[in-house]
């Protein structure tokens, strides 16, 4: 199955990378990671999968150091999508199977991304999601 997603290019000042987590066990970053990640992106730019964000809950599903780099390099704006639109993109309604699993956008993200196809979870970079 051959899914994408437009993704959005959102302006880090909607994005506040102190306030974005990528879960509930996850709200740290490797300053070394990041500092290396923003050498790159100061001469590549961004690179990589679109961040995948849940902003009503300021929650990313991948891409945190990126997001920290980001912000370090200068970088105006990241490209990324919306669980929802990932979801609706896929044909899935990612509130209906929130709803019927009684499922929670912070600590049920691995239940809920295996519901997207394989290929599109790796496209991501959301495959190897933890709780």
């Amino acid at each position: 199955m051959q899914t994408a997603v437009n993704p959005l290019a959102l302006p880090l000042h909607h994005i506040d990378p102190e306030s974005y987590t990528t879960g509930p066990n996850w709200e740290f970053y490797e300053q070394a990671v990041v500092d290396e990640i923003t050498a790159s992106m100061r001469v590549d730019g961004w690179k990589g999968s679109p961040l995948v964000i849940e902003p009503d809950h300021a929650l990313s599903f991948n891409g945190t150091h990126r997001l920290h780099a980001a912000v370090q390099a200068g970088l105006e704006e990241v490209p990324a999508v919306t669980l929802t639109d990932l979801f609706t993109a896929c044909g899935l309604d990612l509130q209906q199977i929130c709803d019927d699993g009684s499922l929670g956008y912070t600590w049920d993200r691995r239940e809920i991304i295996e519901h997207l196809p394989e290929d599109v979870r790796e496209a991501y970079t959301i495959a190897d999601i933890e709780d």
